[in-house]
């Protein structure tokens, strides 16, 4: 008998915590932080969510932007910017000092500031609606460098096979940027055929995580995710950071004072070390 075929396209799915200390940040583009929060910071910073989602801000101030609104479908991916300043559970959660320096060793830094946050709360869905095309952060953020940006996405719910986990391609930080790929595209098949033709052999890794687990990313990793499949929602906190070797790109015209914000740390908060002056 002949060798069977090897595949072409090499997905990990279930992952176990000794195949989550395998992948690096630098390497692969990268990396998990397991167990990093506990149950009950999980929750209350959930609750706090929640709270944001229903028009509910107890420091009184509102989110930069809301992109699901009460009275929208609730079969919609609820998207909310800056919720951390929003709801103090929220706060005391991407402000906590083990945070920032679990995040400073891995990336090398000597500063962490978080500049953005995201809820990304994805409930059941049984179409393409709750997709998220392959994307790169990089490309979305023109004010910033590429270096020294990352993405931690914390879960705050189990994240299953089923539930649409955030998947990401090993080693594609180094790629370079694609035509043809973009977050708002939900055809996930579509973008698969553009990858198809650059890196048909890639490597998809699958972001399954326990409640309290955390996935980083570089600003140039591609990912992506797909619908919702379980009963209960999919909650994600999404903590956009940068480190000391970020920098500003000065723009002229939209979003040209955008970055002004992260002189105010009662918005953008430093979790660890001191601010780096530019």
């Amino acid at each position: 008998m002949g060798q069977e075929p090897i595949p072409i396209l090499k997905e990990i799915k279930n992952m176990s915590s000794n195949q989550k200390q395998m992948y690096n940040i630098h390497k692969d583009g990268f990396c998990f932080l397991p167990s990093l929060f506990s149950q009950a910071e999980a929750t209350s910073a959930r609750d706090g969510l929640y709270r944001v989602i229903n028009e509910e801000y107890n420091t009184g101030i509102p989110p930069e932007n809301r992109f699901w609104n009460l009275g929208d479908s609730p079969n919609s991916i609820i998207k909310i910017d800056k919720p951390h300043i929003c709801d103090r559970s929220v706060w005391n959660l991407v402000t906590k000092p083990k945070f920032g320096k679990a995040l400073a060793l891995i990336t090398n830094a000597k500063m962490i500031q978080v500049w953005h946050s995201q809820v990304v709360w994805k409930p059941k869905s049984d179409n393409t609606s709750g997709n998220a095309g392959w994307h790169r952060d990089a490309q979305y953020w023109p004010f910033w460098s590429e270096e020294g940006l990352y993405t931690a996405w914390i879960a705050l719910s189990d994240v299953s096979m089923s539930s649409g986990p955030v998947r990401f391609i090993v080693g594609s930080n180094k790629w370079g940027s694609l035509d043809g790929l973009d977050f708002f595209d939900k055809n996930i098949d579509s973008q698969d055929e553009v990858l198809d033709a650059q890196h048909k052999n890639r490597k998809i890794v699958h972001s399954t995580l326990k409640t309290g687990e955390v996935s980083i990313h570089t600003s140039l990793t591609y990912h992506s995710s797909i619908e919702n499949k379980e009963n209960n929602p999919r909650v994600g906190m999404v903590v956009h950071f940068c480190t000391d070797r970020a920098m500003r790109i000065p723009l002229v015209g939209e979003n040209e004072n955008y970055l002004d914000q992260i002189k105010d740390t009662s918005i953008a908060p430093i979790i660890y070390g001191d601010k780096i002056e530019s």
